[in-house]
């Protein structure tokens, strides 16, 4: 059984060559159709060489697949297949943004990803984040044996800030006779990361958005509730990261699902000073490349054989 609590600074580096850092690697685009006739926006990248997994981005809420061209480019490095996908109602895919209408439908998207694009003869890997970590979860408590591990990073199981009274209570009401009904969120650059230029240098920024449903909240904080009742049928290897100055979402929640996750290798890690994106703070480099050793060393017993 391998459980790993850790708390630790990576040092800052310099950073250079930004426009090649974030772009994606050389991939292919295509449009994938899912449930509800929504068309999903999907890039994928590959090593020169076969691969030695796969691995499938979830981003967040309000959060495109461009904005994971590093990830991927890292990734990419070390041997890997990368998926990225915009979510319905977000980025390149239909739907409104910030809202939903069937309750489960990022979830099922999140299968039909990963039944589209799960390699033949390489295991299957996700790196998740905050609203995406929370979609991976709850997809991994249905597909445990579909992935061979899971890196889940700054998930939304609670929010670290109570919204405005009077933004609840128009959303308790808009249940009621529109839960469709969109409010604009507020989260500034300056709580994503410390970085400010490496934002502001991703391409395609106008395909972010700032919009959330009635329904969506609402079903995202309970979706966060339920999986810490049903955390212990998480089994998949995982690997949780999160900032400890996080203001979107609370790492505390995550150091309490860390503790009831039934997976014998799980592994959390907690950032001093980070803040919500952490694949996008100043250490970013070390964190990717700590990520893609914890993939590797789930990949080293099937290697061998």
């Amino acid at each position: 059984m391998r459980s790993v609590m850790t708390t630790e600074n990576l040092s800052p580096h310099e950073i250079s060559n930004r426009s090649g850092e974030i772009g994606w690697p050389s991939a292919q685009e295509e449009f994938l159709s899912a449930g509800g006739n929504a068309s999903l926006f999907v890039r994928y990248a590959r090593p020169s060489e076969e691969a030695r997994a796969c691995v499938v981005l979830v981003h967040g809420l309000g959060e495109y697949s461009g904005r994971y061209g590093h990830v991927a480019r890292s990734l990419v490095e070390r041997g890997f297949s990368v998926v990225g996908w915009d979510m319905r109602g977000h980025g390149r895919s239909t739907g409104t943004r910030g809202d939903m209408t069937n309750d489960e439908a990022l979830v099922e998207d999140l299968a039909v990803i990963c039944a589209r694009f799960r390699p033949q003869r390489a295991p299957l890997f996700l790196f998740a984040h905050s609203l995406g970590g929370q979609i991976a979860l709850r997809f991994l408590e249905k597909n445990a044996t579909m992935c061979r591990g899971a890196v889940i990073a700054s998930p939304w199981l609670r929010l670290a800030f109570n919204p405005p009274w009077w933004k609840l209570l128009l959303a308790r009401l808009a249940m009621h006779v529109r839960p469709s009904f969109i409010q604009a969120r507020d989260i500034r650059s300056e709580r994503l990361s410390r970085d400010a230029a490496h934002l502001a240098s991703f391409p395609d920024l106008n395909l972010q958005h700032q919009s959330i449903s009635a329904r969506m909240y609402f079903w995202a904080i309970a979706g966060g509730e339920r999986i810490f009742a049903e955390a212990a049928s998480v089994r998949t290897p995982i690997l949780l990261l999160h900032g400890d100055n996080d203001p979107v979402t609370c790492h505390r929640a995550t150091g309490d699902f860390f503790q009831r996750a039934g997976s014998a290798d799980k592994t959390l890690r907690i950032f001093p000073g980070a803040r919500h994106e952490t694949h996008n703070e100043l250490d970013r480099v070390q964190l990717l490349q700590e990520v893609g050793d914890w993939i590797a060393a789930r990949l080293a017993p099937l290697e061998k054989t």
